[in-house]
């Protein structure tokens, strides 16, 4: 059976963050860290923490000047709720892609999809 656990402290988290990593993957912002019966980390959640953005932006109707005022008031947003740093989607496809580390993004290369499960 499997025990799931609210990450209690930095140790726990620094701790199951490097067991994920030995295992060639990680989860930002882990809240919970699942354990087998042997005690062993065997998984990592972050639930609801991750701060990210998804954003749209009409490929006709925004020149370069507005897409570069809308990256900087997306980022002075997310830095007057206190965040540090977020991340933002951009599809491979996009006009933006080829410019996102313009706008001082870092490309973490993680080739995943994103998933949605509507629960009412």
């Amino acid at each position: 059976m499997i025990e799931i656990r609210k990450i209690k402290d930095k140790e726990e988290f620094n701790y199951a963050n490097k067991e994920a990593e030995k295992n060639g993957h990680s989860v930002p912002y882990a809240t919970h860290v699942l354990y087998n019966k042997d005690g062993d980390v065997v998984g990592l959640w972050s639930l609801a923490t991750m701060p990210i953005v998804l954003a749209w932006s009409h490929t006709d109707k925004m020149n370069k000047i507005d897409s570069i005022y809308s990256n900087e008031t997306m980022a002075a947003l997310m830095d007057e709720k206190g965040y540090s740093e977020f991340f933002i989607a951009c599809e491979e496809n996009s006009p933006y892609y080829k410019h996102m580390s313009k706008f001082g993004y870092e490309d973490l290369n993680w080739n995943t999809s994103l998933f949605r499960k509507t629960l009412k």
